[in-house]
């Protein structure tokens, strides 16, 4: 896998990193004529030359996604990546970055690893949420991260009856309830109580947020090729948000059906990085003391 055409997603609020990140590709790239860099015109200010500044279209014909940020713009640059096959590399740049291979300050480096072929991919599935209104499908989502369902009004509750497979699993009433893939096992998931799936394993995680019962634990469930279906319990609209970015309301008589996508986001991994040692580093996981 070689790549003539790198694509560049960022956002200007991380202008100190990211202008560090652009600069370090501006000065590799002087050198390397053989690769074109690409950036969405959003960060025009922040360009020069020879980086080029396209719209989102033209980041559709490049070989690789440079995602410079936090895993909010990495899940930016897998939706830009849907439906392309476009691989993807994070770039920290925000305070945790599960979905980092690299940091700003290796950028060099790790462009030089890319060039001579000094890395590995790996696929993270994606999960196909369908809304239906009576059999018509009237709304399609695919995300890497989460479906987050959520009441429509701020201040209720969710209250959802959930099916498994066709067969009816149980009711949640919760501040609201998470989907979450492995991808997103580490993001929303995680900080409300969820367990951590290693990103290879094909499964989903329901996790209610502040449920009323003590008895509602995160579940872990296979989605291949089984699905899962959601629908308000009551006559009351609930909020579905995909990826923490896309909002839709579910009206009354409305679910959502949740299958295994046979898309994927295929991402970057350089040779000395690895999901456990992400989360050791990520998450601070030391071990004991040792004694003096």
């Amino acid at each position: 896998m070689t790549f003539k055409k790198i694509g560049i997603v960022g956002f200007k609020d991380k202008s100190a990193d990211l202008a560090c990140a652009l600069n370090q590709i501006t000065v590799w790239a002087m050198t390397h004529r053989e690769v074109t860099f690409f950036a969405l015109e959003s960060l025009r200010e922040l360009v020069n030359k020879p980086i080029r500044v396209v719209k989102e279209a033209g980041l559709h014909k490049c070989d690789l996604l440079l995602a410079i940020g936090g895993d909010g713009t990495v899940l930016t640059a897998a939706h830009i990546a849907l439906g392309y096959k476009i691989p993807i590399l994070g770039v920290n740049a925000g305070r945790v970055g599960f979905l980092a291979e690299t940091r700003v300050e290796d950028l060099k480096n790790t462009l030089n690893a890319l060039a001579v072929g000094d890395f590995s991919t790996r696929d993270r599935m994606m999960i196909d949420a369908n809304v239906f209104h009576g059999k018509k499908c009237v709304c399609k989502q695919t995300v890497l991260n989460e479906v987050h369902v959520r009441a429509h009004a701020p201040e209720r509750m969710v209250n959802v009856n959930v099916e498994y497979n066709g067969s009816a699993l149980t009711e949640y009433w919760a501040d609201s309830l998470l989907v979450s893939t492995p991808t997103g096992s580490t993001a929303y998931n995680l900080a409300a109580g969820g367990p951590i799936i290693h990103p290879s394993t094909p499964a989903v995680v329901l996790t209610p947020v502040a449920p009323s019962s003590l008895s509602m634990r995160p579940l872990v469930l296979s989605l291949s090729p089984k699905t899962l279906k959601i629908a308000s319990a009551i006559k009351s609209p609930v909020d579905l948000v995909f990826d923490g970015r896309i909002a839709r309301v579910m009206k009354p008589g409305e679910s959502v059906v949740l299958a295994e996508s046979k898309a994927v986001t295929t991402f970057i991994r350089m040779r000395h990085t690895g999901f456990v040692g992400a989360l050791k580093e990520k998450l601070g996981w030391t071990g004991k003391p040792r004694l003096a």
